[in-house]
């Protein structure tokens, strides 16, 4: 059907007060009004149902008495959205702009070459009004649009050229989940070459205000360009390891981070991420738009509690609602004394102290609660909490309480979980063979040997005696223990490096400069079990401590 203007002056009066009125569509259809001037003015020259916008008109017009420039078209029809956030994907020359109900997504309204355009919206579920307007100024005329549901890790709109310049043909588009890709000498996919083949990547999302700091490490070119601002520039020819970084200080709303690489010839390699250059006072909330936390996060905020009930909806209106993923650091100084760390979650959780995870519980779960008890904290201690949405509900919490022996279970907690011993987490007396050597590398005849009762050392600034240097020294202990059966969890005090063996499982490596607690957890099947701690001082104060405790029975 098609709507003509040869009616009463009295109708089109009534026309350009009222405005037209889209007629009732097909399911799929457009209702389009195309007008004769850039600016969507007075009464529509043609009217009539597009099947679907993607158009190429190049040098000339749509035809039926509109010019091949100058002239603009809108587009409208009702369509149904599931809640979740939404990729729309526009290629225009000239302006463009797009509702969605009342909410503008694309707001491209001025002259612009046909680049791909990719935008991501959070749309709650409902039906809309998409309404869609473009204009045309001069030259070649292009047109298109289309949007589907991001699934998590859908993220990066990735175009891909068999040239290494991007001056081709695509010769293949997709969502990738992160840029983060070592192809090695092969390809990114069939329709790929091996060389001399280059790739852009876009995508729009949200960043609070404050300082970034983008990364590019690559093999070979890869430049980073944010709102169409050059943040990273390493365009040429160059191996791993390296990277490169650029800064730009973001100010709070939707920013467009389009990544650009080209592969010259050997080896193939692209990876891109950022960072928010702030003191985090609070839980560092690193959030993904995917399950497995790949890629760089796509958002970065201080929480300050981790104590989260986002039931059906997403962590911020732009991320999907299902399937994505959140990580939260935080170190926190403890008073001296045993603490109940809790958590409850829908759905998959897990929770490292310092470097050792203490809950694993990753997988789906109806917000299920869990908690370690007896939990002996002094000083620093860094806490480290993952979490994942699947689907339904998203619900996350985490606390902690006192955890003293006479502080029992409180009567809410459905979950199971074995009272730790109430003793000091430490090695019981024993007969260690202690072993030292006047060099860090634990490497020939020991200059002293002699056994120990306790594995419980500061030196301060001095020796361990037998003429061992202050400085520059490395020490080994060994013990061979029996240990009933339960989960144990072994904590090391050290300055400088130390690493420890429990039976043949390296549990603790921090071989390094250092001064702090490093711990692991192991589970035992009841019986003997040689324990080996390795230790090295570089200079300054020396100290060296074994402690462990059991925190569950079978």
């Amino acid at each position: 059907m098609k709507r003509y203007c040869l009616i009463s002056t009295s109708l089109i009066l009534v026309t350009l007060l009222v405005g037209p009125s889209p007629a009732a569509a097909a399911p799929g259809e457009w209702w389009a009004d195309y007008f004769d001037n850039p600016t969507l003015s007075g009464a529509p020259v043609l009217s009539r149902h597009d099947e679907a916008i993607n158009f190429s008109w190049g040098a000339g017009g749509p035809g039926a008495g509109l010019p091949s420039d100058n002239f603009s078209i809108r587009w409208q029809r009702d369509e149904w959205f599931a809640g979740g956030t939404y990729r729309f994907k526009v290629l225009a020359d000239d302006g463009v702009r797009v509702w969605v109900g009342d909410q503008l997504v694309i707001d491209e309204w001025r002259d612009r070459w046909a680049e791909p355009l990719n935008v991501d919206r959070y749309i709650p579920s409902g039906t809309y009004r998409v309404r869609i307007e473009y204009y045309e100024h001069v030259g070649d005329a292009t047109m298109s649009i289309g949007w589907s549901r991001v699934v998590g890790g859908e993220t990066w709109y990735g175009e891909y050229f068999n040239c290494r310049d991007m001056n081709c043909p695509r010769v293949l588009t997709r969502d990738d989940s992160a840029i983060d890709f070592d192809w090695g000498g092969g390809s990114p996919d069939p329709a790929v070459t091996a060389d001399n083949f280059s790739v852009r990547w876009t995508r729009t999302l949200n960043f609070n205000a404050g300082d970034y700091r983008f990364f590019a490490s690559s093999d070979d070119g890869t430049r980073i360009w944010v709102d169409g601002g050059l943040v990273v520039d390493a365009w040429e020819d160059h191996s791993l390891p390296q990277t490169y970084s650029g800064d730009a200080h973001l100010v709070d709303g939707r920013h467009t981070v389009t990544v650009e690489y080209y592969e010259h010839g050997g080896d193939a390699s692209a990876h891109a991420w950022w960072q928010l250059r702030e003191a985090f006072t609070n839980w560092r909330g690193e959030y993904f738009d995917n399950r497995e936390m790949v890629g760089g996060p796509a958002l970065e905020r201080n929480d300050a509690e981790i104590n989260f009930d986002w039931s059906v909806e997403p962590p911020v209106d732009w991320m999907p609602d299902d399937n994505f993923s959140v990580r939260w650091t935080r170190t926190l100084d403890f008073s001296p004394g045993y603490y109940r760390l809790v958590l409850q979650a829908d759905d998959g959780v897990r929770l490292w102290l310092d470097h050792s995870i203490i809950i694993d519980k990753w997988q789906d779960m109806d917000y299920e609660l869990h908690y370690v008890d007896g939990v002996y904290l002094e000083g620093p201690h860094t806490l480290k909490l993952e979490y994942y949405e699947h689907a339904g509900s998203a619900r996350v919490r985490f606390w902690w309480e006192d955890g003293t022996e006479d502080n029992a279970p409180p009567s809410y907690l459905s979950a199971t979980a074995e009272q730790a011993p109430a003793e000091r987490p430490q090695a019981p007396a024993g007969q260690w063979k202690a072993s030292y050597f006047a060099n860090v590398y634990l490497e020939g005849d020991p200059l002293l040997t002699r056994t120990e009762t306790r594995l419980d050392h500061d030196w301060g600034w001095g020796s361990p005696g037998g003429g061992v240097p202050s400085n520059h020294f490395s020490a080994r202990w060994t013990q061979t223990l029996y240990f009933p059966a339960g989960l144990y969890r072994f904590t090391t005090y050290s300055d400088d490096g130390a690493r420890l063996w429990v039976g043949d499982r390296l549990l603790i490596n921090s071989w390094r400069p250092m001064r702090g607690y490093s711990s692991g957890a192991i589970w035992l099947p009841s019986g003997m079990r040689e324990v080996r701690m390795e230790y090295y001082e570089c200079t300054g104060v020396a100290l060296a401590r074994l402690d462990w405790q059991l925190v569950s029975r079978p």
